[in-house]
């Protein structure tokens, strides 16, 4: 996993939001270091929601700013990230345990899952995939079109 550096959060932001990143440093309120991604909220002319990931081996950030709506590498972002180096963080590994997640999965009753996961299936074709490619199903009903054949 990459480590976060002023370098790679001035490369990923471009100088002008690197710069402007610099003074709202102070900005940044309630913090978040979770299991697989850092959550903060900075405020300036707005309240605006961040967060920092890894994916794929890169440093991805998403901003409920403007700016950071439009798929860019904001002041935000910046700011949030400079916040975790001057604090000795960093942003955790994408495959990290989420034992909060897999704790509060258990509490859920059997419907709400397949609820959960159906509804989520149908918008993510990778996780369809792995359903599906995860043990044998269940006997479909008569006449139920089973992965392109008919019973």
């Amino acid at each position: 996993m990459p480590t976060l550096t002023t370098e790679m959060l001035q490369h990923k932001a471009g100088a002008k939001s690197f710069w402007r990143g610099l003074g709202y440093r102070d900005s940044v309120v309630e913090l978040r270091v979770l299991r697989r991604h850092v959550a903060a909220r900075v405020d300036g002319a707005d309240s605006y929601s961040v967060e920092l990931a890894w994916r794929d081996g890169q440093l991805a950030g998403e901003c409920s700013c403007p700016y950071g709506e439009q798929g860019f590498f904001c002041k935000h972002l910046v700011a949030v990230g400079l916040v975790l180096l001057d604090r000795g963080h960093e942003v955790p590994p994408a495959d990290a345990e989420d034992v909060e997640l897999r704790s509060h999965l258990r509490t859920l009753d059997h419907e709400r899952l397949v609820e959960l996961l159906y509804h989520q299936a149908g918008r993510d074709r990778s996780l369809y995939e792995l359903i599906y490619d995860s043990g044998e199903p269940a006997e479909p009903a008569h006449g139920v079109e089973e992965r392109g054949h008919v019973r």
